[in-house]
This record gives structure tokens, sequence and C-alpha cells, in this order.
């Protein structure tokens, strides 16, 4: 009778393991987060390419690769503060958080790289290796161009700090990881001063929503500093 009974029971459908199902609401989210940034970053994109002519594509690929690497440092800043906040924990575990965090920062160093070195090609304003990469000696706007080279060298080393963990310890880590905050807004500032499109609706538009989000994570991430207990340092990668 058990025998049978067994047999002819239905089968229960296989549920996935609760670590996997985490795993694929991650990258769910992932891949929303880049889809939402390509979208808006089509946009300033499309009103960029209007313009194009052969002498403006370093200048128009540069811009276009800016805008990028603000949104991914800008998804990055925004992960780690929801994460920290432990408002990303529902959705993954640590690791695979601590992961897209860090993989964010690192596609905004990239970005930033190609936003940079795109420059040597633009025959109206002259760009040099030097005074692409010393703050203070472009030729173009240099205080606002030397906020972004600052942003930029002040973004590597939080990058760094990914990969430093287990030297720094887990107080240090945080203080040095904190900088991510001034690199956001010091990025912001170099987009609003140099961009030679920011005045447009669209441009505008895009730092002030970026901005806002970055903010409001902020201000909810100080308002449950005592509420939220970080894990310790297991974050594996």
């Amino acid at each position: 009778m058990t025998d049978i009974a067994r047999t002819r029971a239905p089968l229960a459908p296989a549920m996935a393991p609760p670590g996997r199902r985490r795993r694929e609401l991650t990258f769910a989210a992932g891949f929303l987060i880049a889809g939402i940034a390509i979208g808006v970053a089509t946009g300033p994109a499309a009103g960029a390419l209007g313009y194009l002519s052969g002498e403006k594509v370093p200048w128009t690929a540069s811009r276009i690769m800016a805008f990028l690497a603000y949104l991914a440092f800008g998804g990055s800043v925004a992960y780690g503060l929801a994460m920290a906040s432990g408002l990303i924990d529902a959705l993954a575990g640590r690791p695979v958080s601590f992961a897209l965090h860090r993989d964010l920062s690192i596609a905004g160093l990239l970005l930033t790289a190609a936003h940079v070195f795109l420059l040597l090609g633009d025959k109206w304003i002259g760009f040099s290796p030097q005074t692409l990469l010393i703050p203070g000696m472009s030729p173009y706007e240099p205080i606002p161009v030397a906020i972004g080279q600052i942003a930029a060298y002040a973004a590597i080393l939080v990058t760094l700090t990914f990969y430093l963990r287990g030297l720094l310890g887990p107080r240090l880590w945080r203080s040095l990881h904190m900088l991510s905050i001034v690199v956001f807004a010091l990025a912001t500032a170099h987009g609003l001063l140099a961009g030679s499109d920011s005045k447009l609706d669209t441009i505008w538009w895009l730092y002030v929503g970026v901005t806002l989000l970055i903010v409001f994570l902020l201000v909810y991430r100080m308002a449950n500093r005592g509420a939220v207990k970080l894990r310790p340092a297991r974050i594996g990668v």
C-alpha cells in the first residue's frame, strides 16, 4: 500500500535553492539597472549624435563615454548605499551585491579612461597626455576639468579599496570607501561646469535625477545607521 501510494502521488515541483533564487533576482536587478542607465543615456547620446561631423567625432564620443561613466559611478554609489542600509538584502546575498557594487565602479573607471583619452583625437582644443592627466593644465576650462581629474584619481583609490578590504580592516575600509560620495559630488560638479552640453534640459535632469537618488539613499543610510548592522567582513568575491 505504501509503495502504491508513493507511486501514484503527484511529484512535487522542484524548488530552486534560496541562494540560486537570490542570485537570479540580483542579476535581474542588475540588468534592470543597466537598461535604465542605457535608456537615460540614450537621450543625451542621440542629441549629441545630431551634431556629429568628422571633426567632432572624438569630442562627441568622449561626451557619450562621460555620461555612461557618470551613470556607472552613480549606480555603484547608489547600490553601495542601498546595500549598507540593508535595502538590497531581500534580493541577494552580500557576496553577489558586493561584486555588482565593485563591477559598476570598475566599469565607471574604464568608461572614464575612454572619456579622457578619446580627447586626444580632438583637433579643436588640442589636448595632450600632460593636459589630460595633470590637474590645472587643461587648455579648456582648467578648473572644472581639474575637478574631474581629481575625481578620477579619487575613484581609482576607492576602487582599489575593494581589493584591500582584508588589509585595511572594516573601520578604515569604510572610511576610505566613503570617499565615493566625494567622488560622485566632484564628478557632478565637473559635468555641470565643464560639460559643453550641460545646459540642455535632458543633461540637466540627468544630473538632477541621479543626485536626488544618491542624496535620498545617503540620508536614509544616516537615519538608519544604528538600526542596520553590517555583517562581518566575510564578503567573498
